[in-house]
């Protein structure tokens, strides 16, 4: 089977992060009608093995499901493949394909498929399996020219606040303000392409108003910007809003108004959502900060921000900082699902790949992403020393509903793969 012909078959096989147990036994089915032999360990993680492997190819299966994924409904336009009203999954389930295609024409090869990396790299982190190669080559690269040999570090801060709750009186009216379907993007690589956040956008129009806060929420994954946000306000005088984006609409809803409620909007409006610092020298985001996740849940607001930096210094700088923001309102706060960067270095397989990338790509370059990825936890989760090097085809708006692949660029870094698979 062609490359394509595989992703469609990961496409209807269900791998939402966290629910990648069907993705798993499939990946298993497929190595083993290949000849492979299949090794799994406690983390969901599966290694391929077949004769004496010099490389080892790599891919994460999970994805970030946004939209209707229990149907994922192809689309191709021009060369492009999206998704109708739902993530793509390209990110990383076209690596996955590519993988799946190179098994089937080579005999000395291993393939390490890993679990849960869109929450935090899980399934690296906790790698029990060890490689038979001292080469890997990983797939979730999103820009067909570029070879990546360094990335961000990251961790979530998540700050939660008990909630106390006061009677509203009677001449008081309730509205729901909302933000919805704004363009939403990937937390690393798109975090310096001037997409809103629709839980920046909702808090500041509220710090403008008067208001008693009911309730708010806002984003859908800590790793996405947001592109939704509602509240729940309550005032005296009619509201009507500054920013023509949102909507408002008066609405029944419990009588009972946040204590807090103004500080927990002049900290959402307050803190400082995207780039912090600029590389550059690599021309990516040195460190940066999503404000992720929004909400309410049994009288307690939760919020979950997703901290990168390519240093870890800046990170635990980043991090602390962050606690200690919303510490100031109050919040209980705590850092979880670290890893460190990536620091990137070029040895002596980073340019056999850039070798195999200049026969295809006159402008093929080396360069760090601002994006977490799974090859500097894989090196230090091996006994020996090992080299780590990512390229992948171009994937535009991974995590959100506008996720897009160009075709061509699969085509093209599949030969580039099994160039160099051939070649060691």
């Amino acid at each position: 089977m062609n490359v394509l012909e595989y992703f469609k078959i990961i496409t209807a096989t269900p791998r939402c992060s966290f629910k990648t147990n069907s993705m798993k036994d499939k990946i298993e089915e497929i190595a083993k009608s290949l000849g492979y032999e299949v090794s799994t360990d406690k983390a969901g993680n599966v290694l391929c093995k077949i004769g004496t492997p010099k490389v080892c190819l790599q891919s994460h299966y999970d994805m970030v499901c946004l939209g209707d994924v229990v149907n994922i409904e192809l689309v191709e336009e021009s060369g492009v493949l999206k998704a109708k009203n739902s993530t793509l999954g390209a990110d990383n389930g076209m690596g996955m394909a590519i993988m799946f295609a190179v098994m089937e024409k080579f005999t000395d090869l291993e393939c390490l498929f890993t679990n849960d990396e869109e929450v935090g790299l899980i399934g690296a982190s906790q790698l029990e399996l060890e490689l038979s190669s001292d080469k890997l080559l990983n797939l979730d690269g999103e820009e067909e020219k570029e070879i990546y040999i360094g990335c961000a570090g990251g961790i979530d801060v998540v700050s939660k606040l008990s909630l106390e709750y006061l009677p509203l009186s009677k001449d008081e009216v309730v509205y729901e303000v909302s933000i919805k379907d704004l363009a939403g993007g990937h937390s690393g690589v798109d975090i310096d392409k001037g997409i809103d956040s629709a839980t920046k956008v909702l808090a500041r129009e509220l710090v403008k108003h008067d208001l008693k806060l009911l309730h708010v929420e806002g984003g859908e994954i800590r790793n996405s910007i947001a592109k939704n946000a509602r509240a729940v306000v309550a005032t005296c005088k009619e509201l009507k809003l500054i920013n023509s984006a949102l909507h408002v609409e008066k609405i029944e809803y419990k009588r009972e108004y946040i204590k807090d409620g103004q500080n927990i909007i002049k900290a959402l409006n307050a803190f400082s959502q995207g780039v912090r610092e600029f590389d550059k020298s690599l021309n990516i985001p040195s460190i940066s900060i999503n404000l992720g996740v929004v909400r309410i849940n049994d009288g307690v607001l939760q919020i979950d921000c997703a901290a990168r930096a390519m240093n870890n210094d800046d990170l635990i700088h980043l991090s602390n900082e962050t606690e200690s923001f919303f510490q100031l309102i109050g919040c209980e706060t705590l850092q979880s699902d670290g890893h460190e960067p990536w620091v990137p270095s070029v040895g002596d397989f980073a340019n056999v790949v850039k070798q195999e990338m200049e026969k295809v790509y006159d402008d093929a370059s080396f360069c760090a992403i601002h994006a977490g990825l799974e090859c500097g936890i894989l090196m230090q989760r091996q006994s020996k020393k090992i080299e780590a090097v990512a390229i992948g085809p171009t994937i535009r708006f991974p995590h959100s509903l506008r996720e897009e692949c160009d075709l061509g660029s699969v085509e093209r870094i599949s030969k580039v793969v099994e160039n160099i698979v051939r070649g060691l």
